[in-house]
């Protein structure tokens, strides 16, 4: 995505030390909105600059930071996909560090979270946490992450760290898990098409050196890990009732089983009792609904929400 020339970085200090940086696209005048941005896996907050300068040019603020192990915070800390112990959860208490300090910057203001893939999960902890914190949250690309690929997924990488070490590149794993993204593909071009039909999008992902990196065995067995405890009844239980909730992915994205976890996930949230919750499916569109042939339509659906919730 397109970066604006208004784009900037600070960097906030977690409470381990470790350091993080913040993405901010602010407007001129007062915001009528924040939007707080969890982006996904082996792509970084700076892919966002288009939808920010979208929402920027309607008085919503954005901010994003750099996930553990991605983008500037993995070049400040480490190595891209090296997570530390218990990095999903660290992860999650990144995305409430950052929430606090936009509630004390823009106070009064309403702020909403949009989590996107691999941020998306990372979302749906964060609001069994913090879902009093922030006034709405819309997860792209996301799923229901329940099913024996998970505790497979969790075994694997336990394995591996036990053999080789947490920070070892999850090869393995990661074509266990994306290997089949492309079937349904009529001859695809890259290993990447099932991001977007935009060629020029999966090129630009391709060619981007904070993107397309293989995660440590460490990073997925905590997230696999995390996944398995997600959706117990009485966690998803703290999540508040009166939470804004919209699911926003592509028919076409095999994160989602082609819709079918993204609606599975519907269920959930539907049989918790939450009283504001909305789903979209984009026919025809792939994983990176951001980057793809609509994603007019889509940073449309977005900034409407927002506006519908800002007064409520």
């Amino acid at each position: 995505m397109d970066r604006p020339s208004e784009e900037k970085t600070v960097w906030l200090t977690a409470a381990d030390e470790h350091k993080i940086c913040l993405y901010c696209w602010e407007t001129a005048e007062k915001p009528a909105a924040v939007l707080q941005i969890f982006h996904g896996m082996a792509e970084h907050a700076g892919r966002y600059g288009r939808l920010a300068a979208f929402l920027n040019s309607h008085g919503i603020a954005v901010f994003g930071n750099d996930l553990r192990g991605h983008g500037k915070t993995a070049q400040q800390n480490g190595k891209p996909g090296v997570t530390g112990k218990n990095g999903f959860y660290r992860m999650v208490e990144d995305q409430y560090l950052i929430t606090k300090e936009l509630k004390q910057r823009y106070p009064e203001i309403p702020v909403f979270v949009l989590a996107h893939s691999f941020g998306s999960f990372v979302g749906q902890e964060y609001i069994t946490r913090y879902g009093n914190e922030i006034d709405g949250i819309i997860l792209s690309g996301s799923a229901a992450q329940i099913g024996a690929e998970i505790r497979l997924g969790k075994l694997l990488s336990r394995l591996q760290t036990g053999i080789w070490g947490e920070e070892k590149p999850a090869r393995l794993i990661e074509k266990l898990s994306f290997g089949t993204y492309n079937k349904k593909i009529a001859e695809p071009k890259s290993s990447f098409d099932w991001l977007s039909r935009d060629e020029t999008e999966v090129r630009k992902y391709m060619e981007d050196k904070d993107c397309g990196f293989t995660c440590s065995a460490g990073f997925y067995y905590y997230f696999m890990s995390a996944m398995l405890n997600l959706y117990d009844e009485k966690k998803l239980g703290n999540i508040p009732k009166n939470l804004p909730v919209y699911l926003l992915a592509g028919r076409e994205d095999p994160v989602g089983n082609y819709g079918r976890k993204v609606e599975k996930l519907y269920e959930i949230f539907d049989s918790l009792g939450q009283r504001d919750l909305k789903m979209k499916l984009y026919e025809g569109s792939r994983h990176e609904i951001l980057n793809e042939l609509n994603r007019d339509e889509v940073s449309g659906d977005i900034l409407n929400w927002i506006n519908s919730h800002i007064a409520i």
